[in-house]
């Protein structure tokens, strides 16, 4: 049987990428400033994972907002909730086991999954930039089963070999004991990383469609793994860009959201 070519644009590629990260089930947590993460979480409860439990930072629990607000902050995640909890019911959870999935990134991530959301610059005291600060990324790297990142604008700046100041253990012996480790899965604007369990290194998964091997080596500031045979990232099927377009995000908030890599 021939397998049908559909044409996609690249936000619906990347938000199709992430929703598949999240399985039937799943309990599925996104936090402040993560708008993609949050229409990634909507698109995989209303295709293929009907009975994921999603909850906001506001802890609001499968909110059903129309229209869609650009903020994950906004108010009107409320609106059509099934049901809110405080933010510590959220860690409480965790601890206890009961959380799947967090969307947790970093403005670096280096070669062992490890985040930086503190500084940039060898000096703490005296950085070059003062970044947010990690907020409970620290705790759901511990204790959520599974940690996906986003990860836009690839690059050696934010793929380093080694994170100034780590945020979020990853891979790293002293991490070991806390949790696996890092983000079982890295999604970028050029490919998809996951995390080898066999010897805690990052493998290059797929390259989005146009994407090199050459173009990816050349904007990350570490060396991955890479298969004999390198797949495509598997396109959006109809049915998710359909979704994504009627149902999702009508009004097209994903258009400016995510950009095509220059």
């Amino acid at each position: 049987m021939t397998r049908k070519i559909v044409d996609y644009e690249f936000d619906e590629l990347i938000l199709s990428t992430l929703a598949r990260q999240l399985q039937d089930g799943d309990r599925v947590f996104t936090g402040v400033a993560s708008p993609v993460q949050m229409l990634a979480t909507l698109l995989a409860k209303a295709t293929h994972a009907p009975n994921l439990i999603y909850f906001t930072i506001l802890g609001a629990i499968n909110p059903d907002p129309n229209p869609r607000p650009f903020s994950t902050g906004d108010p009107h995640l409320f609106d059509c909730c099934e049901n809110a909890i405080t933010f510590p019911e959220i860690f409480d959870l965790a601890n206890n086991g009961r959380m799947d999935v967090a969307f947790l990134g970093g403005v670096q991530i280096d070669q062992f999954g490890s985040l930086n959301m503190s500084i940039i610059g060898k000096d703490y005291n005296q950085p070059k930039v003062r970044l947010p600060g990690g907020a409970g990324g620290p705790l759901m790297i511990r204790t959520f089963r599974r940690i996906v990142s986003w990860r836009p604008n690839h690059s050696p700046r934010n793929l380093v070999e080694k994170v100034p100041f780590i945020t979020s253990p990853g891979w790293i012996p002293a991490a070991k004991g806390i949790r696996n480790g890092g983000p079982d899965v890295i999604v970028t604007d050029l490919c998809v990383f996951k995390l080898s369990r066999e010897n805690n290194r990052i493998r290059l998964e797929s390259l989005h469609r146009g994407i090199t091997l050459e173009q990816v080596k050349q904007q990350t500031g570490f060396a991955f793994e890479v298969p004999n045979k390198i797949p495509e990232t598997a396109p959006p099927s109809k049915k998710e860009i359909n979704t994504l377009s009627v149902l999702i995000d009508p009004d097209g908030i994903r258009k400016s959201l995510l950009k095509p890599p220059q």
